[in-house]
């Protein structure tokens, strides 16, 4: 613990202040009149405070941080809980990665990613439990000599060398006619 001078009137000379030193979790609750990020903490008894950032913060981003309570984690200039630095804004779970990162496109500034390479493996993983790739004309899956096709008109094209289906219940073949070999 350490003293400090108080900035209320009245107050003491004095204010007990108990230091933090340990990052802590908080969350943005406003902007100040110079644009600074306000945040507030659990157990804070001074109220949202003025904080610094280690990180870039366009001024859009961070009016939509603050529209959503995002949560920030925190550490304190010399342990002072009146001293908030902001080093890190925690990000909202995608229900569908795997589909963000289809989507996402690259910004104007940025060169393209280079193609994988095979030393350079690509994974997606996917823990929801539904995911939907959607495309306006055509789906396609491949890995060597198989592939699936799902097209706009509703054709489904299932190619490989060695096609095999499994099934615990009935395997059931179905259309307007069926046309083996």
């Amino acid at each position: 613990m350490t003293s400090a001078p108080s900035s209320k009137p009245g107050a003491a000379a004095t204010e007990t202040l108990e230091l933090i030193t340990t990052p802590r979790t908080g969350w943005l609750v406003g902007v100040d009149g110079e644009g600074r990020p306000l945040v507030d903490f659990e157990g804070n008894r001074h109220g949202p405070s003025a904080a610094r950032r280690t990180l870039p913060l366009e001024p859009e981003a961070l009016r939509s941080a603050v529209a959503q309570r995002q949560g920030v984690m925190l550490l304190f200039e010399n342990g002072d809980p009146r001293l908030p630095v902001i080093i890190g804004l925690y990000q909202a779970e995608s229900a569908t990665p795997l589909l963000d990162a289809m989507l996402e496109e690259p910004s104007p500034e940025a060169p393209p990613e280079p193609e994988p390479s095979p030393t350079q493996p690509m994974e997606a993983h996917v823990d929801g439990k539904r995911v939907v790739i959607e495309a306006a004309d055509e789906v396609v899956l491949k890995c060597g000599q198989a592939s699936i096709t799902l097209r706009r008109n509703g054709k489904l094209i299932l190619k490989g060398t060695y096609v095999e289906t499994h099934s615990t219940g009935v395997n059931r073949i179905k259309g307007g006619s069926v046309q083996i070999n």
